[in-house]
């Protein structure tokens, strides 16, 4: 029981979580962070002490501490006149009651303490302060909350109204252009993954795809795709519109691995050819060193004779 104890106690000590950073452009990853700190606290069991389902925290009340005062008493009323003396007062403190909240609480309380340490060690030291000041782990989560996310809401309304104009020319290299889209989108979820969900953007990626001709087809079919889930009320999966469209960049052959198969046939074949032309003039030279020698030695074989 006693080795079971000492475990609990340090384990909190070998919790790490994600640093926050600060970029230049005051971008952050907090959002990275929040997401990762979820998932380390809860699995070390932590997470209780700042949101979820099991956050219950103990109710202790604010401590009054008991006082003494001096005030005038009233001893009795001859006639008009009322006698006061100044007597000394004592105004009850509820010392006890707290203490008695803090021991039923102790357990939560240690705990909370620790949840505080492991999340100030992800914390710069330029905003310790933040952990430092607050009063729980669940404050000191919503005082880093406040601090970083506006930061990230200004990046992502940015890159959302990137995403919104980021339209396929006609003739543009479609490739690239869903390369781009998907590396904006993951910006997106990285600053504020509550901005755009992923049925919104695969809508976007339908909107927005190539003009082509080459890809009316999977225009068309994509079109077709998403009235039917519309319908039933179900959005379409980002997945697969992703797929949708690399399976035609496949089979237009405008995806990077059939380019880089073809570069690879092409260049055998060029090897191929090259070895052909070397093996024909190795040949031909051959036939003739035969034809002009055969005589020769036809000759010195009569001679022989």
């Amino acid at each position: 029981m006693e080795l079971t104890k000492e475990k609990e106690k340090s384990d909190w000590k070998r919790l790490s979580l994600l640093p926050i950073k600060e970029d230049e452009d005051s971008t952050n990853n907090y959002n990275e962070f929040k997401q990762k700190l979820g998932l380390e606290l809860d699995a070390a069991g932590y997470w209780k002490y700042i949101s979820g389902t099991e956050y219950n925290p103990p109710r202790i009340p604010e401590l009054r501490v008991t006082q003494c005062a001096e005030g005038l008493n009233t001893l009795g009323i001859c006639y008009i006149h009322a006698f006061r003396v100044l007597t000394m007062f004592t105004i009850p403190g509820n010392e006890a009651e707290v203490k008695l909240a803090q021991q039923k609480a102790k357990d939560w309380l240690n705990g909370d303490k620790k949840t505080r340490a492991v999340i100030a060690r992800a914390v710069p030291l330029s905003k310790l302060y933040l952990v430092w000041n607050a009063a729980n782990a669940h404050d000191a989560w919503l005082a880093l909350k406040c601090e970083y996310e506006p930061a990230n809401t200004l990046t992502a309304i940015n890159i959302n109204q990137q995403i919104i104009g980021n339209a396929c020319p006609a003739g543009g290299n479609p490739v690239s252009w869903l390369q781009s889209m998907v590396q904006l989108y993951n910006w997106l979820r990285d600053a504020d993954p509550n901005m755009m969900p992923d049925d919104q953007f695969a809508k976007h990626l339908i909107t927005l795809m190539s003009p082509d001709i080459d890809w009316r087809y999977c225009r068309d079919n994509l079109h077709n795709r998403l009235k039917i889930p519309e319908a039933a009320g179900k959005p379409l999966l980002l997945n697969f519109v992703i797929q949708t469209l690399k399976d035609e960049e496949v089979q237009l052959q405008l995806h990077p691995s059939v380019a880089a198969i073809n570069a690879i046939v092409a260049t055998g074949k060029s090897r191929k050819m090259d070895s052909c032309a070397v093996a024909g003039v190795y040949t031909a030279s051959q036939e003739f060193v035969g034809t002009s020698t055969t005589p020769v030695n036809r000759g010195q074989s009569k001679q022989s004779h």
